[in-house]
């Protein structure tokens, strides 16, 4: 009977260990006022090999019209993971922003992420607004 007892404590203790994760969020660019989402995208890997850097290129593209203004990019890993973002191409105004996050040391990495853009003729008027620097006046 204690047999039964001991082993079904067991069970019951592995079961209920709470799956441990870290997410960490990464944004890229300039967020300006009116910056829509215009797409985005979802992935979980598995990695087989936690060892070894574990590489995700993904591409963004602006809709036909507008620009990127900004990257908004979430990674969750196990407790142990970490995972470093690299903005690989492009930059804020860019039809395309290519990116990859490089996972180390974990046995998965899902992430997630949204582009944000405005119509491009509305950020040439906002990339070209002079900015005028005033000197001290003594």
């Amino acid at each position: 009977m204690y047999k039964v007892v001991i082993l079904s404590s067991f069970l019951v203790i592995v079961a209920g260990y709470p799956d441990m994760f870290a997410t960490q969020t990464f944004k890229t660019g300039i967020e300006y006022h009116g910056s829509l989402p215009m797409g985005g995208g979802s992935e979980r890997y598995r990695h087989r090999n936690n060892l070894d850097p574990f590489y995700i290129t993904v591409t963004a593209n602006a809709n036909n019209g507008y620009v990127i203004t900004y990257l908004q990019v979430s990674a969750t890993t196990d407790i142990t993971g970490s995972v470093e973002f690299n903005l690989v191409e492009g930059q804020t105004g860019s039809k395309k922003m290519v990116f990859q996050l490089i996972s180390n040391q974990t046995d998965f990495l899902s992430y997630n992420y949204l582009a944000y853009g405005i119509k491009e003729d509305k950020y040439r008027k906002l990339s070209n607004i002079i900015t005028l620097q005033l000197r001290n006046i003594r």
